[in-house]
């Protein structure tokens, strides 16, 4: 007991950030005039992060393209601080739930969900059910 209050005692002395709350280094919003939600947000290769979610936002707020459909995927590019370097809506003219994204050796992404989409909007095939999983390389 002694020796585990002395270990304790040493490393509140000498390294007290191991015990520190880390700080906020900083935050943003992202978003449109309807509900937009984030499903996923990975570091990319140039130290940014790639999010991507679903939005049922046409333009506004910070979203710079109309809906195709009711839902749509809504892949945002950030830098390093959070600022907002390009935007993606793709989506046809029903629902599209976004799931995924991973950056590509190439240096492009894929992403995936469920579409509900006829070939419309940016969708080049239909649905081959009543919802079938969407791929999309950019």
């Amino acid at each position: 007991m002694k020796i585990q209050s002395l270990l304790l005692l040493y490393l509140l002395l000498f390294f007290p950030s191991v015990f520190a709350q880390p700080s906020l280094q900083w935050q943003k919003t992202y978003g449109g005039d309807n509900d937009d939600l984030l499903y996923t947000m990975q570091k990319t290769n140039d130290g940014g992060f790639i999010c991507g979610g679903t939005s049922y936002s046409n333009v506004s707020g910070d979203k710079t393209e109309n809906s195709y459909g009711r839902s749509d995927f809504w892949i945002l590019k950030l830098d390093e601080n959070g600022n907002l370097q390009w935007q993606n809506s793709i989506g046809g003219s029903d629902d599209d739930y976004f799931c995924s994204i991973s950056q590509t050796s190439d240096g492009g992404y894929i992403c995936g969900g469920d579409s509900w989409s006829v070939i419309s909007g940016e969708k080049t095939e239909a649905y081959k059910n009543c919802a079938d999983y969407w791929i999309v390389k950019l």
